[in-house]
C-alpha cells in the first residue's frame, strides 16, 4: 500500500516540503531542519476501518480530529495472511499490532514443545510485545493470522510519541492496557480452576464470535481440554435447548 503524503514542518516554521508518512517519527540525521509535528493531508489508510481505532479510544476519552489524524500517522498498515505470523519467538517485536479485521491466536511453546494458546486477538485488540520492544529482549511469543487479518502495526518510539504529545491516547492508555493485563492474568486463573463445562460458558458468554471463528482445536488448547470434550458439551447445551 503506498504511503500517505503529509506536510513536514521545519524547524523555522518558514519552510515546507511534502513527504511521505512511513511510519517512524525520528527523522534520519541528515534532515535535521524537520521537525516532528505532522499534518495529515488526505485520509491516509482509505482501505482500513480506521474508524473501529478512534471508537476504541473513545471508549475513554474524546479524540478531536486533528489528533486523532495525527495518532493515526504514526501507524504503519498490515495485511497478514492466515496462517502467516506477526511475529515469531526468538525474534524482538517491531511493531506492536491493533487488530482492525480479523482474528489471531496468540500462544507459546511450552516445556514439552507443545504448543499453549494465550488468547485469541479479534477486532479493536491490541497483541503486542511491549515488554520485549521496551527492554529490547526476545520474545517467546506467536501472533498467528487464523484468518486474513488486516493490522495497524506501531513502533515503541511512535508510541511514545503519542503518550507523550496526544493526551487522548495517554488517557486510553493509562486506562486499558492495566485492565487488558489484569484481563489476561485472571482468565489465565480461570482455566486452572475451573471446570470444563464452566470454561466453555463462559467463552460462549462473553466472546461467543469465537465459537464461530475459532477451529475447535483450537478452542480446546485455549482451554486446556479436549475436542470430544467441546463436543460432549456441545452436545448438552443443544439438548437442554430442545
Amino acid at each position: 500500500m503506498a504511503a500517505a503524503p503529509i506536510v513536514m514542518y521545519v524547524n523555522n516554521r518558514r519552510r515546507m516540503q511534502q513527504s511521505y508518512c512511513d511510519g517512524i517519527i525520528s527523522e534520519s540525521s541528515d534532515t535535521p531542519y524537520y521537525a516532528i509535528e505532522r499534518l495529515y493531508l488526505v485520509n491516509t489508510l482509505p482501505t482500513l476501518n480506521t474508524h473501529i481505532l478512534r471508537q476504541e479510544i473513545e471508549k475513554v476519552s474524546a479524540i478531536s480530529d486533528e489528533d486523532f489524524a495525527r495518532f493515526l500517522a504514526l501507524f504503519k498498515p498490515f495485511t497478514v495472511k492466515r496462517g502467516e505470523f506477526f511475529y515469531r519467538a526468538g525474534e524482538i517485536p517491531r511493531y506492536s499490532p491493533f487488530i482492525v479485521k480479523g482474528c489471531m491466536r496468540k500462544y507459546f511453546n511450552n516445556e514439552d514443545g507443545e504448543e499453549q494458546i494465550v488468547f485469541f486477538a479479534e477486532e479493536s485488540w491490541f497483541a503486542g510485545e511491549l515488554q520485549c520492544m521496551r527492554t529490547g529482549t526476545k520474545t517467546e511469543m506467536y501472533l498467528q493470522a487464523l484468518e486474513d487479518c488486516e493490522v495497524l502495526g506501531i513502533t515503541l518510539e511512535n508510541a511514545e510519541y503519542g503518550l507523550n504529545n496526544i493526551p487522548a491516547y495517554k488517557r486510553w492508555f493509562d486506562v486499558t492496557y492495566p485492565t487488558m493485563h489484569n484481563r489476561i492474568i485472571q482468565e489465565a486463573t480461570r482455566l486452572k480452576s475451573d471446570t470444563p463445562e464452566s470454561l466453555y460458558l463462559r467463552l460462549l458468554k462473553n466472546r461467543p464470535s469465537l465459537i464461530l471463528r475459532v477451529p475447535q482445536h483450537y478452542l480446546a488448547n485455549y482451554l486446556g481440554i479436549t475436542t470430544e470434550t467441546i463436543s460432549r458439551i456441545k452436545k448438552k447445551i443443544a439438548q437442554g435447548n430442545s
